[in-house]
């Protein structure tokens, strides 16, 4: 029979997990509830509440304490931070959106929610319905609006720091999505928008999150077919305008990301043997304008 110190230590180690579990068993309870609704609409503004919750219960488990169980795991690899199934820190949320099948599903709903966004007259229009049929004003909806646009963005962001979530999701529709929301061209109604509110939680800024993820494990993905498509997309010229343009307003997190991202396009095997060939030519390498 175990002795009084084993009961004691059992007991003290279920103590301790229990917010872990509580937060796992609320985090799959939202996910389960992600899917694409019209926007605006009675299903979508619960949709809204649930995103919420799971957001703050992201941002919960960010301060947790570190789980240093997970170094005794067999066959983890010691000189990696590990994955999102073996790592120290609390990630269940972002874990949760990868098992369930859900990181796509969010990336085409804020795909789809931009491109509404952009259209500024149905958008309008869309949002006087929205007071009729919800009761609601509109400056609550255009809130409910903006917790939605936050709230996918950041879960995503989280999500594709994970090579592992890369590698599971749709990257033609990523790299797409970035090049949507950078295109300058759709951004000039935005642009206006993003000087009245929270500028670096709208996706006119976490993109740049996204693509720095994407540079960052390119090697360990579809890498030509990755570097063909940011060429198509004229990711490169996108980003470098972007810094150019709003680079003041970068926070230092932001800044460093994108710096990463680009020192590890730069480092890119297969990028660096397509400069140099287009040197050896006597071409200049290829940054649209």
């Amino acid at each position: 029979m175990p002795d009084a110190a084993s009961k004691y230590a059992a007991a003290l180690h279920e103590q301790e997990d229990r917010p872990v579990k509580v937060c796992k068993e609320a985090g799959r309870k939202c996910v389960r509830c992600i899917s694409q609704q019209p926007v605006l609409s009675l299903e979508w503004l619960a949709l809204v509440d649930h995103l919420l919750q799971l957001t703050r219960l992201m941002q919960l488990e960010a301060r947790m304490p570190a789980d240093t169980k997970v170094a005794d795991v067999q066959g983890r690899n010691s000189e990696s931070v590990g994955t999102l199934w073996d790592q120290e820190v609390h990630e269940n949320a972002i874990r949760i959106l990868v098992e369930e099948a859900k990181v796509t599903l969010c990336l085409r709903m804020i795909h789809d929610y931009k491109k509404w966004h952009y259209d500024v007259t149905n958008r309008q229009a869309d949002l006087m319905q929205g007071v009729i049929s919800c009761g609601w004003d509109e400056r609550q909806l255009r809130q409910k609006c903006d917790q939605y646009e936050e709230c996918l963005g950041i879960l995503l962001m989280r999500a594709f720091q994970h090579r592992e979530t890369l590698q599971l999701i749709d990257l033609p529709l990523l790299i797409e999505h970035v090049a949507l929301v950078l295109d300058p061209v759709l951004r000039v109604q935005a642009d206006v928008d993003l000087l009245a509110s929270g500028m670096l939680v709208r996706q006119e800024f976490i993109v740049l999150y996204y693509f720095a993820s994407l540079m960052k494990h390119a090697e360990a993905l579809n890498n030509t077919e990755l570097l063909a498509r940011t060429k198509d997309h004229q990711l490169l010229r996108l980003v470098i305008r972007h810094c150019v343009s709003w680079g003041a307003h970068y926070d230092a997190t932001l800044a460093m990301a994108v710096a990463e991202g680009l020192a590890c396009l730069a480092d890119n095997e297969a990028w660096f043997k397509k400069q140099n060939i287009c040197a050896r030519r006597g071409r200049a390498p290829q940054v649209q304008r």
